[in-house]
This record gives structure tokens, sequence and C-alpha cells, in this order.
């Protein structure tokens, strides 16, 4: 008994130390917003500090399995767009999924050993290395899971924005405002962050003399919001008609705040049914605290 809690102590400590270790600081979204277009902060904070010496290690070691993966045409497209809006590099986020496939194999490899040694029993020859491997793909993909979730979130956020700021182009251009004046005004209205990311994307393209649009497709693109990607391949659609492209700007502002209402209708039902079950579980368990002295009593007799 002992020997079984010392090795449960160990998997719990491992499992606590792995998820410690993934679990990182959170940056703003300022932040967010200063480290997307450039992964310069390779070797330094978000402060400017210099960065730990795990930190640079980790770095080093994700730049390595991300070019070892690019060699073999595994690209990571979608955790790409996700970093995007996360403010993590991509290759810090391989190096703390190298990590955490490492830990993940040695903990279930020392788990095994400890329990075949405390219980007296051998599993059968391969069997601790299969699951070493299984428990280590599994620590490989929590990265990921996390960094969806949080870019998700983003989306969201980046998309409600999106709409109302569609439609602020939409007035500029009304007001005899040209697309290279009317999408740049339109930005410096509101304060949030996706927003000012629109802001320095229609700057940098400005600066680099490149067409607006483009850019806001490529910056789409980068961060996997369709709505805008898809943006710029319409308006050179309909050409420079500026009623066109007033057109085309209204009706996916509109496109965009029908999908965002039966999205939050959506999760408003999901909301509605948990709790439901929220109430009809305890009404459950106080109709088995009654009906039990019952039962007990019947099987009794």
């Amino acid at each position: 008994m002992i020997g079984l809690a010392a090795v449960g102590s160990l998997m719990g400590a491992g499992v606590f130390a792995v998820i410690w270790h993934l679990a990182g600081p959170r940056p703003s979204a300022l932040t967010t917003l200063g480290r997307y277009d450039a992964y310069r902060a390779a070797t330094t904070g978000a402060s400017g500090a210099p960065a730990p010496v795990s930190s640079r290690w980790q770095e080093r070691l994700g730049s390595r399995l991300s070019r070892e993966l690019q060699r073999r045409g595994i690209a990571y497209t979608s955790l790409r767009q996700d970093l995007a809006l996360t403010g993590r590099s991509y290759e810090s986020v391989m190096g703390r999924k190298a990590v955490a496939f490492a830990g993940g194999f040695v903990l279930a490899l020392l788990s095994a050993a400890g329990l075949q040694l405390t219980a007296g029993s051998w599993l059968p020859a391969g069997s601790p290395v299969v699951l070493a491997l299984l428990t280590g793909a599994g620590f490989f993909i929590l990265p990921d899971v996390e960094a969806r979730r949080e870019a998700s979130q983003h989306r969201r956020e980046f998309r409600r924005a999106l709409g109302g700021y569609l439609d602020l182009v939409a007035l500029e251009m009304a007001g005899s405002a040209a697309p290279a004046e009317a999408l740049p005004t339109a930005a410096r209205v509101g304060a949030g962050w996706p927003l000012a990311l629109i802001r320095d994307t229609l700057y940098r393209a400005t600066t680099a003399g490149r067409d607006q649009w483009t850019a806001l497709s490529e910056l789409g693109e980068r961060v996997g919001v369709d709505e805008l990607r898809d943006l710029g391949a319409l308006i050179r659609l309909v050409g420079q008609d500026g009623a066109q492209v007033r057109e085309t700007l209204t009706a996916r502002a509109a496109s965009m705040r029908r999908q965002e209402l039966a999205a939050a209708e959506g999760e408003a039902g999901e909301r509605d049914q948990s709790m439901q079950m929220a109430q009809l579980l305890p009404g459950f368990a106080f109709i088995l605290l009654l009906v039990y002295p019952a039962v007990m009593a019947v099987m009794v007799i």
C-alpha cells in the first residue's frame, strides 16, 4: 500500500509539474498586438528584459523541431493561425510541445515501472513503451488545445469588431471618401485591439506601397478569420465602383451580425440546457433520498 501511494504521489506530482509548465502567463491584448507581425522576441521578453535561459533553450528546441517538421511537409497552419492571436511564437510553443512529450513519456515509464515493482506482476513486453508513447502524444497536443481555446475567444472578439468596422467604412465611403481614406479613418474610431491590429496592418501596407485590401486579406489568412480573408477577393471582383464596394461591405457586415446572433442564440440555448440539468440533478437526488428508506424497508421485509 505504501508503494502504491508513493507511485500515485509521483504520478500526481509529475502531471502537476507538466501542467504548471504548460500553463504559462497569458499576455494582454496590447502585448499580443506588439508581438503580432514580427516574432523578434525570440531572446527578449515582452518588457525588453532578457528572457530566462530555459525559455531560450526551449525556443531553440522548438525551432529545430519546426524545421524538421517543415522538411517533412508538416506546416501546422491552424496552430500558426491560433498563435497569431495569442501572442506566442510558433517556435516557443513547439518547444513546449517537445518538453511536454518528453515529460509524459518519462512519467508513464516511471509509473509503469513503479507499479510493476510494487504489485510484483510484470506487464507484457513492450506495453510500457506503448503506454509511454500514448501518454507522451497526449501531452504533446495539450499546447494545441490551449492555443485553440484562447484563439477562438480572440476570433470571436475580432469578428464582432470587424462587423462594426465594415459598417464604418461604408459610412465613410457614403460621405464621398475614397476606400484608401475610408479604411484608415474608420479604423481610428475604435480603441480595441482588433481595430488597433487593423490600423497597424493598413499603416504597414501604406508605407510599403501595397494594396490595402490585399493586406487585410493576408491579415485574415494569418489569424484564421475567413470573413476578412475573403473580403479582399470580393472587393477585387466588384472593381473600383464605390457604390458596389459599399453594398458589398454592408452585406458582409449584415451577414456577420446574423452569424454572431445565431452563435449567441446557440450559446444561450446550451447554457439554458446546462441550467436545466443543474436544476434537475438536485431534484432527482431529493427524490432518491425520499424513496431510499421505503425501498430498503421493502427489501428487508
